[in-house]
């Protein structure tokens, strides 16, 4: 892979450094200090648009607060679960209300935000102990829904794992997976080719494994690294659409969990998008090629539903 930030990416990073400087990595920072940071940063890409034609903020049985997205033409038949990404440790619904408005307009279907416990005061399994409540309790949130699950980064991550919690039983009908953390292979080719970025880096995310849990057991367990997990739980998944962003240290965990998918005869879709960096589906104001890949994945939803 030629590794060259597409000519729209690379404006959008300018733009960012001219407007922002450089900023402190989050992961160095006391957890609320960081967690600040991410949530300035982040909250940039929300905006009113697109418009829904329903917003309702609903309590959850476990007490949580979600936050329900119907767009325009919603026909009360399938509702989306999206679990935030930050590395299991930063940004919250809040800061993916843009995404959420976006993939209620690609697939035509109802998402629901939620917050989750973070890492590191509240280390695995915490946050996806908090991901199965809400799951289980979705009927409370939208009632008769047909219901799949989707994610990016750690929330893609926390998707696979909580498919793999339910072992077979109420799974969700499909799951759009963004840029997932699928391995903890800090020598992958792309953990080598991007450690130092643009975006993500190898020594960021290794902190972000390190506030979410410790490497003892890591890559036994397969609700922390899916692209290890044996056969028949990759087999009992329900249909899958993953993407990767082609610049980012995890893209080569999508390889690797895709090419485990495959080779057990499924048919999963998998792209990787050309020229961006990890996290560009939070740049959809900015950035066509974002914008690109909600329209993408709402027609394989589609299709898969």
């Amino acid at each position: 892979m030629s590794l060259t930030l597409a000519p729209e990416m690379r404006a959008v990073l300018d733009r960012l450094l001219a407007e922002d400087g450089v900023q402190p990595d989050p992961t160095l920072l006391p957890p609320a200090e960081g967690r600040a940071a991410a949530e300035a940063a982040n909250r940039r890409w929300n905006g009113p648009e697109p418009a829904m034609a329903r917003e309702l903020r609903v309590e959850t049985p476990d007490g949580r607060r979600a936050h329900v997205f119907l767009p325009a033409g919603d026909l009360g038949r399938e509702a989306i679960l999206y679990i935030h990404g930050g590395g299991w440790a930063f940004c919250s619904a809040a800061t993916h209300e843009g995404a959420a408005r976006q993939l209620a307009v690609e697939t035509g279907a109802a998402v629901v935000t939620f917050d989750y416990r973070l890492a590191p005061e509240h280390p695995y399994p915490a946050g996806l102990e908090d991901c199965l409540a809400v799951w289980a309790g979705r009927e409370a949130i939208l009632a008769g829904r047909r219901w799949s699950v989707a994610g990016d980064s750690a929330g893609a991550h926390l998707a696979v794992a909580l498919m793999f919690r339910l072992k077979g039983r109420d799974l969700p009908a499909t799951a759009l997976l963004f840029y997932g953390v699928f391995d903890a292979d800090f020598e992958s080719p792309s953990y080598v080719e991007v450690a130092e970025g643009p975006g993500l880096t190898r020594a960021k995310m290794q902190r972000y494994w390190d506030f979410y849990t410790p490497a003892a057991g890591r890559l036994e367990d397969p609700c922390l690294t899916p692209a290890r997990a044996p056969d028949a739980m990759l087999a009992a998944l329900p249909p899958l659409y993953l993407n990767a962003a082609e610049i980012d240290p995890l893209r080569s965990d999508a390889e690797r969990f895709s090419a485990r998918l495959t080779a057990l005869g499924r048919t999963d879709r998998f792209d990787i998008v050309p020229g961006v960096v990890h996290g560009f589906m939070q740049m959809s104001r900015w950035l066509p090629q974002s914008v690109a890949a909600y329209r993408r994945a709402g027609e394989v939803f589609r299709a898969l539903t």
